[in-house]
């Protein structure tokens, strides 16, 4: 089977949207930092989940730059290059929320969220927590709603992360699938890799978390497609994994 493959659907002036081909089934990412675009996605996911058979489950996945990324001090804003398309064709307002990177040569762990992605059924956002000017309070009341359950992978630091934020967010209990799950001889897959999960549970081989791409800057204003393909599978997955595991029963 051909591995996931993304592209773009569209380019507006407040988001973009990409598809992205998960072994047959596709699902729709959209990556903002505006207010009103992740307002709509979470009222769409609500209306839409609102039949469903079980509580809302949400793959969540939290991204960061590490500061030792710089070996030099990034030229000027964290922008990129001008955008193709008419994605934000004006620059973005104000500048890049997060503290500025340390001089170069420094040792810093200790970095707020860049990025927030959260994915329900087909429908993945890709939040640019840094450029937003504010995060809207539909934002904040979906992250704690304690009916929830919010799942990812190797996420311990997931929270202390967004709370680190300029946006200082605060998340409900973050459940890692790791602790639920299984291989075939009924051994615990808490020590196992992102792929071998999904080889073991999904049956999809080569679906891995590439450490180049992790350690990226997460902090640019356009996201290439290997940083958005990869941070929504990582919310894809743990969302479909959280339905099958059935977490809102753990």
């Amino acid at each position: 089977m051909a591995a996931p493959t993304i592209r773009t659907v569209a380019c507006y002036r407040t988001h973009q949207e990409h598809s992205v081909d998960f072994f047959g089934n596709e699902f729709i990412v959209t990556v903002t930092p505006d207010s009103s675009v992740i307002s709509r996605w979470i009222r769409d996911v609500l209306f839409n989940n609102r039949f469903s058979p079980h509580p809302l489950v949400v793959g969540v996945g939290v991204q960061w730059t590490p500061f030792t990324y710089y070996s030099d001090p990034p030229p000027g804003d964290y922008y990129a290059d001008s955008p193709p398309g008419d994605y934000y064709t004006e620059p973005p307002p104000g500048d890049y929320c997060a503290d500025p990177p340390p001089p170069a040569g420094g040792y810093y762990s200790d970095n707020p969220a860049d990025v927030l992605q959260l994915c329900v059924g087909n429908r993945c956002i890709i939040i640019q927590l840094g450029y937003c000017d504010q995060v809207p309070n539909s934002l904040r009341s979906f992250l704690t709603d304690p009916e929830t359950t919010f799942v990812g992978v190797w996420n311990g630091q997931d929270a202390g992360k967004l709370a680190q934020s300029c946006h200082q967010l605060e998340i409900g209990e973050l459940v890692d699938i790791r602790r639920y799950v299984n291989d075939s001889w009924g051994r615990s897959m808490r020590g196992c890799s992102f792929e071998e999960i999904v080889e073991e549970c999904m049956g999809y081989q080569g679906v891995r978390l590439d450490p180049e791409i992790s350690m990226s800057d997460w902090a640019v204003f356009n996201l290439d497609h290997d940083q958005i393909l990869q941070a929504s599978l990582d919310a894809y997955v743990c969302h479909l994994l959280g339905v099958w595991a059935r977490l809102w029963e753990a």
